[in-house]
């Protein structure tokens, strides 16, 4: 078996993915949180707090969407 230098090809599929569930997460919770202080700073609740989950999301989708299609070239 021929070894290749990306590690992300040879991890076993549910570390990866467990691993990126668990990045998804702390992102959105990252992101709301910054948000959520943000709206208590400048009292706007909750637009910041929903802009920071939304911008985290999509970040998130995208970072998702590219891995997807760099693993279906390979």
């Amino acid at each position: 078996m021929k070894q290749t230098e990306d590690p992300r090809i040879n991890s076993p599929g549910y570390t990866k993915w467990l691993g990126f569930g668990m990045e998804f997460c702390g992102v959105l919770a990252v992101c709301s949180y910054i948000g959520y202080k943000l709206d208590q700073r400048l009292n706007s609740s909750p637009w910041f707090l929903l802009t920071g989950f939304f911008v985290g999301f999509v970040g998130m989708v995208y970072l998702v969407i590219k891995e997807t299609w760099y693993l279906r070239r390979k």
